[in-house]
């Protein structure tokens, strides 16, 4: 029996059919970039903290550079992490080995208080309708959040080049590989080999309606 697979332009309206090759193969050719309809229906967001917090030299406990908190109900959205970034803003007089940490709370706790502006990355101005939110300049974690065993490397190190100024910047492509889930608090830190600089950091990430195994 012959199928016959059509679709459907989603500006015009018009229907066309989709083509084969001769192993019967689909073709089809990818117009948008990776995160473009995500990014495009104002479902992807930003945030970077305003103001610089010290790199750590030690694994924190509950203390985070930036911290965030997933506001939904049980079974509501979640927030997919797709970056996390450091800025360096000053830095001393000494060499470093700098990296992004952070932690990821397990079980529901409570509210992390949400100072920062939230944006749209797709330029459509502050949001007050995202699920997650943030807060930085020693954000507490809660005792299950917030403790040593929990933090890991999100990013490569990175040596400092210039010790007396700032401008070194670090992006670590996460893609998914964290998700914070209704009620969970998530942390970030710069982690160094000296007490050397400061930085702003932030987080890019979407939020979708999943459900989680």
């Amino acid at each position: 029996m012959e199928t016959k697979v059509r679709m459907i332009n989603r500006v015009t309206g018009v229907a066309g059919d989709v083509q084969a090759n001769e192993a019967g193969e689909a073709l089809v050719a990818q117009g948008a970039s990776e995160y473009e309809e995500t990014t495009r229906g104002g479902h992807a967001f930003h945030v970077k903290s305003t103001t610089a917090t010290a790199q750590v030299i030690a694994l924190p406990t509950t203390t985070a550079g930036i911290g965030f908190y997933n506001t939904a109900d049980d079974g509501g959205k979640s927030a997919i992490v797709d970056a996390i970034f450091g800025i360096c803003v000053t830095h001393a007089a000494a060499q470093s080995q700098d990296g992004l940490i952070c932690v990821l709370g397990q079980t529901r706790v409570v509210a992390l208080a949400g100072a920062l502006v939230v944006r749209r990355n797709n330029g459509n101005g502050a949001t007050s309708d995202n699920v997650l939110t943030a807060t930085a300049g020693g954000a507490i974690l809660d005792a299950v959040t917030g403790v040593a065993i929990g933090w890991f490397p999100i990013s490569d190190s990175v040596v400092t080049a210039v010790t007396t100024l700032g401008g070194q910047g670090i992006f670590a492509k996460v893609d998914g590989r964290i998700i914070i889930p209704p009620g969970r608090q998530f942390g970030v830190n710069l982690l160094g080999s000296a007490v050397a600089g400061t930085w702003n950091l932030g987080m890019m990430w979407h939020e979708e309606q999943i459900t989680l195994a």
